[in-house]
């Protein structure tokens, strides 16, 4: 079986996904100026009286203010995080070449303390693997095969996300979440932001988002309330028939403890360390 939208990543069971993140469509989601005025329709309560009275489907091709304004929002919040933990369950679509889609789950536990300490560890279709990163090195690992790679790292993690996306080919685990909250943003890609309603995700009540651009359809739901965390994204690539998705549940964890061995990676006995390789402009297509 081939997968021609699943393009390797050095090797180390780790890909750029099938769909791009929003950060490789040149969006991402804390705006460079925020947007006057609060929605009169998006909810700032944790607990809404009426949630079926509060959807509204806004019309088509619009720019509301307050759709801009909910992701200014976020991306403030966000960069407030001193240290935090995600763990997000994931669905991946891929079409193969006879034109069928199928997906691929996955399970992220990401841990954050800023401006220097991340691990990732993912659990799915490819095994266990992650990335563990301390201010000095990053290490990513393949547990299944056996091997890690450890490497000199730029000094945070804005710079950490860059180099690995722009010199290895390798998508941090979550990456949108920091792309969202770095500052560095230009809302002028989407043609269209829209508040669409308010719904509940698991137990919490979130402003449902839709945005679009050249290439992608995306939508965002924040929790209400002092905390617009991101509670799930969808993200459709409009480039193919297939339409395949991209989708992400977050659950969060505010200021958790860490333990000093939680950004240290050990390596089991018989791991064997491999040499990370920058990848090729053009990654290549990998046999499954």
């Amino acid at each position: 079986m081939r997968n021609r939208h699943l393009p390797a990543a050095a090797g180390l069971g780790f890909r750029i996904p099938s769909l791009p993140s929003l950060s490789a469509l040149g969006i991402v989601a804390c705006l460079a100026a925020a947007v006057p005025g609060a929605s009169a329709r998006a909810q700032t309560a944790d607990a809404p009286a009426d949630a079926a009275s509060s959807t509204v489907v806004a019309a088509p091709a619009e720019r509301q203010p307050e759709a801009l304004g909910a992701l200014t929002k976020m991306g403030d919040y966000l960069r407030s995080l001193a240290r935090f933990e995600v763990d997000a369950t994931s669905a991946t679509d891929a079409v193969l070449d006879n034109g069928q889609t199928v997906s691929f789950a996955h399970r992220t536990e990401l841990k954050v303390q800023r401006p220097n300490r991340l691990r990732a560890d993912v659990t799915g279709s490819r095994g266990p693997r992650g990335l563990v990163y301390d201010g000095a090195t990053f290490t990513i690992f393949n547990t299944n095969k056996r091997y890690y790679s450890k490497n000199p790292a730029p000094d945070s993690i804005d710079g950490l996300v860059r180099e690995l996306s722009t010199t290895y080919g390798i998508e941090t685990p979550l990456a949108d979440l920091f792309y969202w909250g770095n500052g560095k943003v230009d809302d002028t890609a989407l043609t269209s932001a829209l508040f669409i309603g308010l719904e509940r995700i698991d137990s919490r009540w979130c402003n449902h988002y839709a945005y679009r651009q050249d290439g992608a359809d995306w939508e965002l739901w924040l929790q209400t309330g002092s905390r617009p965390l991101p509670c799930r994204m969808i993200i459709t690539d409009t480039t193919q028939p297939a339409r395949p998705r991209h989708a992400v549940t977050y659950h969060w964890t505010l200021n958790p403890s860490f333990s000093s061995s939680t950004f240290i990676y050990r390596p089991p006995a018989d791991a064997r360390a491999i040499t990370l390789r920058p990848a090729p402009q053009a990654p290549l297509e990998e046999s499954e």
